[in-house]
């Protein structure tokens, strides 16, 4: 599946799935595991200034980062750890990615993620989120997929 089908009305928004979430808990373990990794911290849910949940990992060579979950559109992706008030984020390869396409996930790489954002990525979008990215002018696709708009 192409990110671009993803594109659809709500994706921007923070969006609660408990029964994603728990599968996708399920697999972010799995997958650490498979790599020789680690969790690190507890789960974030969606809030005010996000729109993704993520999951605090370390890989066997002793690198932190985070796992994301775009709950409306099933989608994972993984980024190099920062401060959670850190706007951009430097997308990454997720780890283990098998095992989240295994569960039903769309996994995003960061070529993907790192697209420059475009009209053509916001023809689905609701007028609200539309308006979104007009005030907060995300530079990438993954800037709009997982987001901080308020």
């Amino acid at each position: 599946m192409e990110i671009l089908d993803l594109l659809r009305p709500e994706v921007t928004k923070p969006h609660v799935d408990p029964a994603a979430r728990a599968s996708w808990l399920v697999a972010v373990h799995e997958a650490m595991r498979s790599v020789g990794g680690a969790v690190v911290a507890a789960a974030e849910g969606p809030a005010a200034g996000r729109n993704h949940y993520r999951l605090g990992v370390e890989t066997r060579d002793g690198v932190t980062g985070v796992i994301l979950l775009n709950a409306a559109a099933l989608l994972v992706a993984a980024a190099e750890a920062a401060d959670p008030q850190e706007v951009a984020m430097a997308f990454v390869a997720v780890p283990g990615s098998k095992v989240f396409s295994d569960r039903g996930f769309q996994v995003a790489g960061p070529a993907q993620l790192n697209e420059p954002l475009s009209e053509r990525h916001l023809h689905a979008l609701t007028a609200d989120e539309r308006r979104d990215v007009a005030y907060h002018r995300p530079p990438r696709l993954g800037d709009l997929l997982f987001n901080w708009f308020d």
